[in-house]
């Protein structure tokens, strides 16, 4: 078979050159797609080895503040994520941040996070103040750690600013919504 165009090759038989041409590049294209998969494949394992470290400490609160609307209290964490936690929250999403967030109103009854991103959380604490005779009377709440600023900003007076805190203040603020 010396001069013929086509030739044996294994159990089937290629009848132009181009043939085992696009053989040639059908094998590199899987080879290509498996070496893809066990590189993903190790990324995932990677990626879960390392989720704890993504949970442990990765939000680093640099002011909380505390605003006030009737009843209830609205606080804003501004934080900045380690870059292990910014990668997991692009690729896995903000689950892992929320116990984080979570953890610092421990004693705080019905409290709900209405927004969270990269850099903010917003968290509403519903019935945190009492109402009697057009004032509303706080009183402190723990937080589940020490907060290092504390902005408290209430409805009828200048914002107060309590750094090293672990509780929220004893506060009392006027009745402006009626």
């Amino acid at each position: 078979m010396g001069g013929s165009p086509s030739q044996l090759h294994g159990d089937y038989v290629i009848l132009c050159p181009r043939a085992d041409h696009a053989r040639k590049l059908y094998l590199l294209t899987e080879q290509t797609n498996h070496q893809m998969k066990r590189l993903i494949s190790i990324l995932l394992v990677l990626l879960a080895l390392t989720m704890p470290l993504a949970s442990a400490d990765c939000v680093h609160v640099t002011q909380t503040t505390m605003q006030f609307q009737g009843a209830d209290a609205i606080f804003t964490l501004n934080y900045d994520l380690d870059f292990l936690a910014k990668v997991y929250i692009w690729a896995l999403g903000s689950a892992n941040v929320v116990p984080e967030i979570e953890a610092r109103f421990t004693s705080f009854d019905n409290v709900t996070i209405e927004k969270l991103d990269y850099n903010e959380a917003v968290v509403i604490a519903k019935n945190v103040s009492y109402y009697n005779d057009g004032y509303y009377f706080h009183n402190s709440h723990d937080f589940g750690m020490t907060i290092e600023k504390l902005v408290v900003d209430t409805p009828d007076g200048s914002p107060r600013t309590y750094w090293n805190i672990n509780r929220t203040p004893n506060i009392f603020y006027e009745d402006v919504w009626d």
